[in-house]
């Protein structure tokens, strides 16, 4: 019984994201967003996707990359530290992007989502459709090699999905 309690907690995670860590996951996640033409912010994008009604244009992962980097250069104090963001990409470019807490927090997640809609942090671990939806999102970006991850380099994948 002893082992048992030890054990468990040793794992414990936190029962819920800090607020100023999930603001800054949503706020990092709006900027790449305005920065990628995601979603249905109408500011002009850095990249350049074939108009404002369709995605005509192929934007490469190198594209993706530059743009993001530059939308979260400045004032995203915790990005790498609390947490990392993965762009999805499909095809013709980039198609979402999700924040994934690290470190104690590793079970907390957010995703991209129309302006006006308020789209809060998940915890994968709970049952519910949209948990299940985030845990997806974070299996697919760890599977998929053509993900762009920021910080270059830095994944929030479980341990069998990192080491790929």
């Amino acid at each position: 019984m002893l082992c048992f309690f030890l054990l468990t907690l040793g794992t414990t995670q936190q029962p819920k994201l800090p607020d100023d860590l999930s603001k800054e996951m949503q706020a990092a996640i709006i900027a790449v967003d305005k920065a990628l033409g995601l979603e249905s912010y109408g500011d002009k994008p850095c990249v350049d996707r074939g108009g404002q009604y369709g995605r005509a244009k192929e934007v490469s992962v190198e594209d993706t990359k530059k743009c993001a980097e530059g939308a979260v250069a400045k004032g995203f104090p915790q990005l790498g530290k609390g947490y990392v963001l993965a762009i999805l990409m499909a095809q013709i470019g980039p198609m979402t992007v999700v924040a994934l807490a690290t470190g104690e927090n590793n079970d907390w997640g957010a995703y991209s989502c129309d302006p006006g809609r308020k789209c809060l942090r998940v915890r994968m671990s709970q049952d519910g459709k949209w948990q299940k939806r985030m845990a997806e999102r974070r299996a697919r970006a760890c599977a998929d090699p053509a993900t762009v991850w920021l910080p270059a380099g830095q994944k929030a994948c479980p341990s069998k999905e990192a080491d790929k």
